[in-house]
């Protein structure tokens, strides 16, 4: 019997009850070795589940006389109307389906509710969304917060945040165009599709998958001949690797807290035939451990963030965040600012960045900064398709088929 809902089911559960990250969910629950077919299929469903999750679960609670407290038959109902929704699966297939893995689950009391249940809601012609959480498939605080920040932009925002994401590519060298479309200011960047991937240049190390927006991050530095750069908060190391690729006579400091996310970087590394000065496992904020005395002439800091930008990449994300959260990443992204401040020599660059579309991560976080450190200015950044604001620029979710990304380059005085 196929057990693809089954996994699916489980999968949704360790995200929306246990509180896990997608990748993580899946990697746990699917098996080793499962076929490449049924995973690819698992992943774009449980992905589209939970992209348009308000609106899916919505369509089945519809036809409930009491709310469901079993959490993994509502996952399996809300797996099952994103067949019917976002798959195009015939009705009775996605029916019998799920009143099977029902069975697989170890809950055959509830085959006659799945299958009363889906019937009426597969059925259904008329749902319309019923407040603005199911309209627009985010919570409400999220969209509360994009209204205050962006009142003329947060619809169009959304509505490229439930997208499927583009994918680019950072080659090394120039591809046939016939493999990609190429980016008009960055070079060696190229928007593909995933039949058009090169998986050999992949392997090879002579591309790298890098979201165009983040691309920018490596020129805007332009490192030269003998510069000491340290990139804080790297995994998974593509910002780093594209620096060493742009000029590989720079001298290179790697930082990375999480241990695993660590060794990615290095195999990354490995992969595209890089060699980075040191490779550091420590905390950004709490540089006392780490470093070594010399002052560094530029300083990476993609800090971390909401990924509020990136939501179409990871789906999960608005889904898992809370707004209580908000206040723990702004206070560790102002700390981690001022630690890497004081790494940084007199002439000196530091670009700020996030993948954030939150003014309070983003240019309030740099108005407090330097109002708090009046040796530091702002240089003036100009880049096609973003939007220019207080302090840095803004790429908006879905601009010239970008993800969301902040950046502001401030230099020591």
């Amino acid at each position: 019997m196929n057990k693809n809902r089954y996994y699916g089911s489980h999968i949704l559960y360790r995200v929306l009850v246990k509180h896990e990250h997608l990748k993580t969910a899946m990697k746990t629950v699917l098996p080793a070795n499962i076929e490449a077919q049924d995973k690819a299929w698992i992943q774009h469903m449980c992905y589209m589940s939970l992209r348009h999750y308000f609106s899916l679960s919505a369509r089945w609670q519809k036809f409930l006389h009491k709310p469901l407290k079993d959490q993994l038959v509502a996952q399996l109902l809300t797996f099952s109307m994103a067949q019917k929704i976002h798959a195009q699966v015939p009705d009775h297939a996605i029916v019998n389906e799920a009143v099977n893995t029902a069975g697989l689950l170890n809950k055959t009391w509830a085959k006659g509710l799945i299958n009363t249940v889906l019937k009426q809601s597969l059925a259904d012609n008329d749902f319309q969304a019923g407040d603005d959480q199911q309209r627009y498939e985010h919570p409400d605080w999220w969209l509360a917060l994009l209204k205050k920040d962006w009142p003329h932009d947060w619809t169009d925002i959304v509505h490229a945040n439930n997208q499927i994401p583009p994918l680019w590519i950072r080659s090394k060298a120039d591809l046939n165009s016939k493999l990609g479309q190429p980016h008009a200011q960055l070079k060696n960047a190229y928007l593909v599709t995933d039949s058009q991937l090169p998986h050999d240049l992949l392997t090879q190390g002579l591309a790298t998958v890098q979201d165009a927006a983040a691309q920018w991050a490596a020129h805007l530095l332009n490192p030269q001949d003998g510069d000491r750069i340290l990139d804080a908060c790297a995994a998974p190391g593509g910002k780093s690797s594209h620096l060493l690729e742009l000029n590989p006579n720079i001298y290179l400091d790697i930082v990375e807290y999480d241990k695993n996310r660590l060794q990615l970087i290095k195999e990354n590394l490995q992969r595209l035939q890089l060699t980075a000065n040191r490779l550091i496992h420590g905390d950004a904020s709490d540089p006392e451990a780490w470093y070594q005395g010399q002052k560094y002439d530029k300083i990476l800091l993609d800090v971390p963030c909401s990924a509020s930008g990136v939501v179409k990449r990871h789906p999960d994300i608005k889904l898992l965040r809370q707004p209580q959260d908000m206040t723990l990443l702004t206070q560790l992204q102002s700390n981690i600012l001022q630690a890497a401040a004081n790494l940084l020599a007199t002439g000196g660059k530091l670009l700020y960045a996030t993948c954030s579309v939150f003014r309070a991560e983003n240019e309030r976080q740099v108005k407090r900064f330097l109002k708090n450190n009046p040796d530091f200015k702002e240089r003036t950044l100009t880049l096609a398709d973003s939007l220019p604001q207080k302090h840095g620029i803004q790429f908006l979710p879905g601009q010239a088929d970008m993800d969301g990304f902040y950046y502001c380059l401030l230099e020591k005085t």
